[in-house]
């Protein structure tokens, strides 16, 4: 699977919708991998990210064996530094990597 975030704010409320619409996909495709293109993504409000971290990324991990994250990073170092604190709260639930082009995200993900 793919998310392709645009630089477009969204609310946390929305963004749990979107990370649920995702959680359906990945269900529906048996897909156990995600790639996250951030590119120009707006900075992940702290909530969602403890969100993440505590809820939606275990039920990922239970409900459809979701294990590869490969995250294609954002220009702006906010968005950056936000998607890095998701990653260090995860402890080992979910391997995952940081990349700085697509090509190097799909490689990953392909191993």
């Amino acid at each position: 699977m793919r998310l392709d975030w645009q630089p477009v704010a969204a609310s946390a409320t929305e963004l749990r919708a979107i990370y649920e619409h995702v959680l359906r996909a990945l269900h529906h495709h048996r897909s156990t991998a995600l790639m996250s293109v951030h590119n120009q993504r707006p900075p992940m409000p702290p909530d969602v990210q403890e969100w993440l971290v505590e809820s939606w990324i275990p039920r990922a991990v239970t409900e459809v064996g979701y294990g590869r994250c490969a995250i294609v990073e954002a220009a702006a170092p906010l968005s950056r530094l936000a998607a890095r604190a998701v990653g260090t709260g995860l402890k080992g639930q979910l391997s995952y990597a940081f990349f700085a082009t697509d090509a190097e995200a799909d490689a990953w993900l392909r191993k």
